[in-house]
């Protein structure tokens, strides 16, 4: 526990009262992962169909079936992990998560001064309000920005605006900074927050609902996975046990349910209590 003093040491900011520093925990390049992992995957044989959208996926069938708009293909095993892009192609998931966009936004670079006197230990940092703020720096000393929650999955209108205050919030020294990138993304909330895998039909298996961990939870799940497809289930039966709730209202009511809420949560943030 680091208290207001000790955490300036770590973010340059007087907004905080104190906070928790994670000396186990880390950051890295998410798409530079990505694309390490898709050579990998190549390179041992695998290949990558991209801009091939499915439509409608089979799992009833003994060696289920993907369709896209100009085939289809018989799978041995399949595994869904469409997350928060699945849509509707698998109506026996579509209840179970629902997809919530956020935000990003990368300032010009600062120089190395100017970055290592906003956070001095380049660590990434989060708050623990209801609707958080994200940031870090990048490898070549931009401040990326990340918050803001759309429930339904829609991107806002503008980007930089919906982010601009919260940053000069927390940094007003960056006030009048340029921001050269900024994009929407969405992850695929589950109402617990707990994220699924289980399985549908005898050979479909899935995982979704990392509600904003996925870089840690899909990559724990891969493994427990590729143990079940090859016959070891002591892991996955654990995790496909846990039960899952769904969004009060239905489909057509956890978006307004769910922004009712953060407007509750987040004026008690407001309020401190």
């Amino acid at each position: 526990m680091l208290d207001k003093d000790q955490l300036r040491k770590h973010v340059n900011s007087d907004l905080y009262a104190g906070g928790l520093i994670d000396h186990s925990g880390g950051h890295m390049h998410p798409l530079n992962l990505a694309l390490g992992e898709a050579a990998a995957f190549e390179q041992n044989g695998g290949t990558i169909y991209e801009k091939s959208p499915v439509i409608d996926v089979d799992h009833a069938a003994a060696r289920p079936v993907v369709r896209t708009a100009r085939g289809s293909m018989t799978c041995k095993t399949l595994v869904l992990c469409g997350n928060a892009y699945l849509g509707h192609v698998v109506p026996t998931l579509t209840s179970r998560v629902m997809p919530v966009s956020t935000q990003v936004m990368a300032t010009e670079p600062l120089g190395e001064a100017r970055a290592h006197d906003l956070l001095p230990t380049d660590t990434c940092v989060e708050d623990i309000r209801y609707i958080l703020d994200y940031y870090r720096l990048s490898g070549d000393k931009r401040l990326l920005f990340g918050g803001g929650t759309v429930y339904g999955g829609a991107d806002p209108s503008d980007i930089k605006a919906k982010l601009q205050r919260n940053m000069d919030k927390v940094f007003p020294q960056l006030k009048g900074v340029r921001i050269d990138h900024a994009r929407s993304g969405n992850f695929a909330l589950s109402f617990s927050r707990v994220p699924q895998m289980g399985r549908i039909g005898d050979n479909t298996y899935f995982a979704h609902g990392y509600s904003g961990h996925g870089v840690t939870g899909s990559h724990t799940f891969g493994r427990i996975l590729s143990e079940a497809i090859d016959g070891d289930l002591t892991r996955f039966d654990v995790f496909a046990k846990v039960p899952w709730y769904p969004f009060p209202g239905g489909r057509m009511f956890r978006v307004p349910y769910s922004m009712i809420g953060s407007w509750w949560y987040g004026l008690r943030d407001k309020l401190g209590v």
